[in-house]
């Protein structure tokens, strides 16, 4: 019997992957694909997979939607609440894959709506893990880490049934700018920072890895998916991007997962049941014959140390990370900042936040999504003020 799968961001680099992934259409009926403003790729998806809703979070675009639909038996919506609603919709899966603070809402509202639900949202465990992983709001809803590096941690302490490891290591390709002097990363363009080295990804996440935020954002993911402090985790910079992450154990040994850089797999993994999962490619003795492996230049790339930072500040800090993060790549993608001038958002911002030393009411999602979106109208102020 199939499954019904809910998939919030359809048209996203993970969406887009997932339905590509050649049996999801053997083992899941398409409850619901939620996008943002791609309906032409969004309605192309809705006639192949025949979800019973079709939602796309532009307003503006439903009568587009609904006119590249008529005559199917859809259920056309549109707008944030309208999200909202089909995300707290009984799905048996349901894979997180909104870009950026949008997702943060829709992932905490299918909690205890799904069984199983696949977070490839990173925000959504950065700034509401207090309440995702609380058991007293958190009751019946299994979540799954969708990215390459937390879902080998999750797969490696399945494999064991071992609960409490010894430390993690994270594994990170360095992006495009690994062998780039810190002199020469004044000078760098959006085009170079959208050149990965071995991801193919959407823009935001993209630009993210190339400032190394995202091993930032997935630093604190950890401590939140694996019970862990920072202080037992490390990123160490593998550029092939083939062992996706490490765990050590308390006997002495050192467990890894190697995969080829396919986001299909951990979806695959994320979604499926095991006995259902699909057949996929293993890496072959050519791809691993030259591995390499390197510690990361914090003064180059300082986003893990302000991570670490922020962990230890406290969720306030940790919400303005995120926050800062954001604002400052979608600056820098419309070219309203340079590259370096990321990482001044980020400080200025979390600075601020440590002298604040704003209250948070950890298990209130309202609250938490204000204080998400004031940090951002702090970072777009520093923006304003030219820095």
């Amino acid at each position: 019997m199939k499954k019904n799968l809910t998939i919030l961001g359809s048209t996203g680099s993970i969406g887009i992957s997932a339905l590509s992934i050649p049996t999801i259409e053997d083992k899941f009926s398409m409850l619901a694909l939620v996008a943002g403003k791609d309906v032409n790729t969004l309605s192309s998806q809705c006639l192949k997979f025949k979800p019973r809703y079709a939602v796309i979070s532009d307003t503006q675009m439903y009568g587009e939607l609904k006119d590249n639909l008529f005559g199917t038996e859809i259920e056309i919506k549109a707008g944030p609440d309208e999200i909202n609603e089909i995300a707290s919709k009984s799905s048996d899966v349901v894979l997180s894959a909104i870009s950026g603070s949008a997702g943060i809402e829709p992932t905490y509202q299918a909690i205890n709506s799904t069984e199983r639900l696949a977070i490839a949202n990173k925000e959504s465990i950065v700034v509401a893990g207090s309440l995702l992983f609380d058991k007293k709001i958190n009751k019946s809803t299994n979540i799954v880490p969708v990215d390459s590096e937390h879902n080998a941690i999750h797969k490696l302490l399945n494999y064991t049934n071992y609960k409490n490891p010894k430390s993690i290591i994270l594994t990170a390709s360095g992006g495009p700018f690994l062998n780039t002097s810190i002199e020469d990363l004044e000078n760098v363009t959006l085009e170079d920072a959208l050149k990965h080295p071995t991801w193919d990804m959407g823009k935001k996440i993209t630009i993210d890895s190339s400032a190394l935020i995202n091993k930032g954002l997935e630093l604190i993911e950890a401590t939140y998916l694996f019970d862990m402090s920072h202080k037992n985790i490390t990123i160490m910079v593998h550029p092939q991007s083939l062992i996706h992450a490490m765990v050590s154990m308390y006997d002495g040994t050192t467990l890894s997962l190697m995969s080829k850089a396919d986001m299909r797999i951990p979806i695959s993994d994320a979604i499926f049941d095991s006995e259902n999962a699909p057949i996929f490619g293993n890496l072959e003795t050519s791809d691993i014959k030259n591995l390499t492996f390197c510690d990361l230049d914090n003064e180059k790339f300082p986003t893990i140390t302000m991570a670490r930072e922020a962990i230890d500040n406290g969720v306030g800090s940790i919400i303005t990370y995120n926050a800062a993060s954001e604002v400052a790549v979608e600056n820098f993608m419309s070219k309203k900042i340079s590259f370096l001038d990321i990482f001044k958002v980020i400080k200025k911002s979390l600075d601020h936040s440590k002298k604040i030393k704003q209250k948070v009411l950890k298990n209130n999602i309202e609250h938490i999504l204000l204080l998400n979106q004031k940090a951002k109208d702090f970072a777009s102020t520093i923006i304003d003020e030219a820095l």
